[in-house]
């Protein structure tokens, strides 16, 4: 049971894309009023009251990849669930790494990256995504430890548009 359990964990592995954008605020300017204004509003524009920026498909499965690995290396689904909500083969796939660490193993992985992303349908929101995972090594007491090579995998994945952003509907190895 364990090693179809492994088995699967490994298979199912997808990527890590965690880019984060640096830079910081810039300085604040004192806020002093032009004399020559007719009208205090005047001179309000959008940037002063900012619209949230919608997350792009991309952007959103850099997310998901990146929650599926931290994931994996900590064994709390909470993150992946929380954007996976109605994806099966998500809750399968966090079922799988919630059996290695409540059986008192671990997982030793360095995380994954996706290499492409290509969108095959408009709607639902579909992309063919290459990922390429790290080596993984499940280490469970009393069973030798199971490791796996590096590996590039391609996958579909179905989103569903969620409030500025999106919910993985379902993904599958192609």
């Amino acid at each position: 049971m364990h090693v179809r359990r492994a088995l699967a964990l490994a298979s199912a592995l997808l990527l890590l894309a965690g880019c984060s954008g640096g830079g910081g605020d810039p300085e604040p300017t004192p806020d002093i009023p032009d004399p020559t204004r007719s009208s205090p509003t005047e001179d309000v524009t959008e940037t002063e009251t900012p619209e949230p920026e919608a997350e792009s498909p991309e952007d959103f499965i850099r997310r998901w990849q990146a929650a599926a690995d931290s994931m994996v290396v900590t064994g709390d689904a909470s993150t992946f669930l929380a954007i996976s909500k109605g994806c099966q083969a998500c809750r399968t796939y966090a079922q799988q790494v919630l059996d290695v660490y409540a059986d008192g193993g671990a997982v030793d992985f360095e995380g994954s990256e996706v290499l492409d992303m290509v969108r095959d349908s408009a709607e639902p929101p579909t992309y063919v995504v290459d990922v390429r995972a790290a080596r993984l090594r499940i280490v469970t007491p009393g069973e030798p430890d199971q490791t796996f090579p590096a590996a590039t995998q391609r996958y579909r994945m179905i989103l569903r548009a969620k409030a500025g952003s999106f919910i993985m509907r379902n993904y599958a190895v192609i």
